[in-house]
């Protein structure tokens, strides 16, 4: 990601390579940020209060959605909801 060079010299292939790989590395990095944050936020809702509810409907999470993916927030219900919109 930090690339010092100007990009001076490069050709057009050269030049699309670097921006496809920037992309790529920037993209990876929004995802890993955005898996620490949501980790985070399940971590203080099992400290506090609300860890297993559904942040929507207040329903349980279920114990096997938690078990796949412990940082759900939402019931299977709202979150087919959530990704229809």
């Amino acid at each position: 990601m930090r690339d010092s060079n100007d990009g001076a010299g490069d050709d057009q292939v050269d030049a699309g390579t670097k921006n496809i790989n920037r992309e790529s590395e920037l993209s990876l990095a929004n995802n890993a940020r955005d898996s620490l944050a949501q980790t985070e936020r399940a971590l203080a809702r099992l400290e506090g209060t609300g860890f297993g509810l559904c942040e929507s409907c207040g329903q349980p999470v279920g114990k096997a959605r938690l078990q796949a993916f412990p940082r759900a927030t939402l019931c299977v219900s709202c979150k087919a909801k959530q990704e229809r919109r």
